[in-house]
């Protein structure tokens, strides 16, 4: 008899013997999980006891918060909110300029009786610098009712004049005034002392914002001209009246004795120098001095009223001694060397 061939029989297998794996049975047990805590009717009223205790404790919380909150809110009322102590009473105001006091407290947007706890001084001080004519300010808190404000102004110097814009000087609530680091000024009321500033005559200007400081490098540059010239012995004679910035790299002076001076820009304290030593010469000649040229770096031309002076070296100090008048009508001025 033939049997087919085992194909499953391990290859140790004995021959004549038939070895099959057997099947693992797979068993599935059933877990009873047992309730330790079953849910009773004792297990619930206990329940609802603590639920109600819980309820109970948050309530009585809640109450004495609210009559804490409304306790502070009655203590901080009568002892702040209506103390006339912290009540913005009166205004002190230290400044000097063309601002009234009663203008920079307009601006500062107080009111008598507003609670002073409640006032930014932060934002009261940014008010008063968004100024134009304020330089800085400072505030601060007074009891009983007291705010300071200690303001600094911006003081004009100068008028500033551009024909190519249209722009004219000593004009009230049109014109335009410059202080001594170049901040722009609106004009605002044309008082006697601000008609007697001195106008600054330029070209065309990029930017003129009130509050900021002039894009102008002529203007400025007028501006440190009128600034040295406040330390010169000719200041205390004379006052400049009108200074020519159009040109390049030159400064046209128009005093108000009608003399006019050339300068330029480059070394103008040493140039400003030269003209005191011209004007004591002039004084000590009686000459009346129309035009003085400050340009030429050896001499010094000069015209008198009626007489041209010829340009020689002007000796550091005034000579002794008269120079000799020459038939045209000459005379000798020289530069320190």
């Amino acid at each position: 008899m033939f049997f087919a061939k085992n194909t499953r029989r391990k290859p140790g297998a004995a021959k004549g013997n038939y070895a099959f794996r057997r099947r693992r049975k797979v068993v599935r047990l059933e877990v009873h999980r047992l309730e330790l805590n079953p849910e009773t009717a004792a297990t619930r009223r206990e329940s609802r006891r603590k639920t109600a205790r819980l309820g109970f404790k948050l309530a009585v919380g809640l109450l004495a918060a609210m009559g804490i909150f409304s306790a502070g809110k009655i203590v901080v009322k009568e002892a702040f909110v209506d103390n006339s102590r912290f009540h913005l009473q009166h205004f002190s105001v230290v400044t000097d300029g063309e601002i009234t006091p009663s203008q920079i407290v307009a601006a500062t947007g107080l009111h008598e009786g507003m609670n002073m706890l409640g006032i930014s001084l932060v934002q009261v001080k940014e008010r008063l610098e968004a100024m134009p004519q304020v330089r800085s300010a400072k505030v601060t808190r007074g009891y009983p009712g007291m705010m300071f404000l200690d303001v600094e102004q911006r003081h004009p110097v100068a008028w500033l004049e551009s024909p190519e814009q249209k722009l004219e000087a000593k004009v009230s609530g049109y014109g335009c005034l410059l202080d001594a680091e170049g901040v722009v000024i609106p004009s605002g009321e044309l008082t006697e002392s601000r008609r007697k500033l001195p106008v600054i005559r330029v070209g065309r200007v990029h930017r003129l914002v009130p509050g900021q400081k002039i894009e102008s490098a002529p203007a400025l540059a007028a501006l440190s001209m009128l600034k040295m010239h406040d330390n010169t012995l000719a200041s205390r004679t004379l006052g400049v009246k009108w200074v020519d910035a159009t040109r390049a790299h030159v400064l046209g002076v128009t005093y108000d004795s009608r003399i006019h001076v050339t300068l330029p820009v480059d070394g103008m304290e040493k140039e400003l120098a030269r003209f005191d030593r011209v004007l004591a010469e002039s004084e000590r000649q009686k000459w009346q001095l129309a035009t003085v040229d400050l340009l030429v770096a050896q001499n010094v031309p000069v015209t008198l009223r009626g007489t041209a002076i010829a340009p020689e070296n002007l000796a550091p100090e005034p000579p002794s001694t008269p120079a000799k008048r020459t038939p045209a009508g000459r005379r000798t001025l020289a530069r320190a060397q």
